[in-house]
């Protein structure tokens, strides 16, 4: 059955569309008993106003977007599982502000097409903000609808001179590695290797600075080749890039440090299948702290950062700037924690 639309709303009110419109719209200069008209008839006949009108007439979509960057060609169930978990957060967060959440899984960031298609959202006006998960430091999109004033949340941003009000960060303290580079050292551990991202990237860089400085402070040289560099943060590309280190002949470490948990589980199924024993032959911590880590064969030593509060944080800033632009931009870093499991032990002694 065909539904009442606007005009038939406004003939049995007696009064014209637009006024059917200024109603709808919340809209002054409506004379009181004139809206309760209007408002009795909608109520009686179920109307509900069409979507995209309400966007012509300037109202907010009360939707916001989550986009997380993935390669859905190298992805295991374990990414599966974090990207579930981050997208259930998010949600829930935005569904207990009365918001919606139209999420997008972004495989290919240098598809011109695609970058389009997210734009396209922003300007069409289906969403009111966004969340990026897992894209560059430096992103032409994420710049681009930060300049035409839309309010975007962002997980892992380091541009310290980019304050605009409008680009919302939150960022985990890297520091992190320091902490696990003095645990496993306090273990006895003296052979290191940092896997982690490829050097040509700025995160990659200052990580494994991180790790270096971390490690002479505690009277470490790191070996000549203490770098294990994977090509994206996932147990695919690391468990490829420990298949290289094992096909080289090279010595293992004592002790092998994650960029995060995906990284250091793929290098521990990866060992597993060449015979090696985690940790009899070799220890393998990580850092994230995610859902299956606790639960992997050994359970994982990681550092543990709070990603409930930080997606939260994200997503409820955006739609505080939605409804009530802030002049002062919001940047929060979290802090990490040791979780000890039974992915390390001490240091084997000769």
């Amino acid at each position: 059955m065909k539904g009442i639309d606007a005009s038939e709303i406004a003939h049995l009110a007696g009064v014209s569309r637009a006024t059917v419109s200024r109603v709808i719209n919340d809209y002054a200069y409506v004379k009181p008993a004139t809206r309760e008209r209007v408002l009795r008839i909608i109520e009686q006949h179920s109307y509900s106003p069409h979507f995209s009108a309400q966007i012509l007439a300037g109202k907010r979509s009360n939707t916001i977007g989550f986009f997380f960057a993935a390669n859905t060609g190298n992805r295991s169930r374990l990414e599966d599982t974090h990207v579930n978990f981050m997208i259930r957060q998010v949600i829930n967060t935005a569904m207990s502000a009365g918001y919606y959440v139209l999420a997008s899984q972004v495989a290919d960031l240098s598809n011109p097409a695609v970058m389009k298609r997210i734009g396209d959202m922003f300007a069409q006006s289906r969403v009111d903000g966004g969340v990026f998960v897992g894209f560059p430091n430096e992103c032409g999109l994420i710049e681009d609808l930060i300049d035409r004033g839309f309010p975007i949340g962002i997980f892992e941003q380091r541009l310290d001179k980019k304050l605009e009000p409008n680009r919302i960060v939150v960022n985990l303290d890297h520091m992190g590695i320091a902490e696990m580079v003095k645990y496993v050292a306090a273990a006895g551990h003296r052979n290191l290797i940092y896997a982690g991202p490829d050097l040509n990237f700025r995160q990659g860089v200052e990580n494994y600075k991180i790790f270096r400085d971390a490690a002479e402070l505690c009277g470490i040289s790191p070996r000549e080749d203490s770098i294990l560099e994977v090509s994206t943060l996932s147990s695919d590309a690391s468990g490829e890039a420990m298949e290289q280190f094992l096909k080289e002949g090279k010595a293992l470490p004592g002790c092998i440090i994650g960029a995060n948990d995906l990284v250091a589980l793929g290098i521990i199924e990866t060992l597993r299948r060449h015979g090696f024993r985690v940790p009899e032959d070799v220890s393998v911590v990580g850092s994230d702290d995610i859902l299956v880590s606790q639960f992997f064969n050994p359970p994982l030593t990681t550092v543990h950062y709070d990603f409930d509060a930080m997606l939260e944080t994200l997503t409820s800033k955006v739609i505080n700037f939605v409804e009530h632009p802030f002049e002062k931009q919001y940047k929060g870093v979290w802090p990490g924690r040791i979780v000890i499991r039974s992915s390390c032990i001490a240091a084997k002694t000769i």
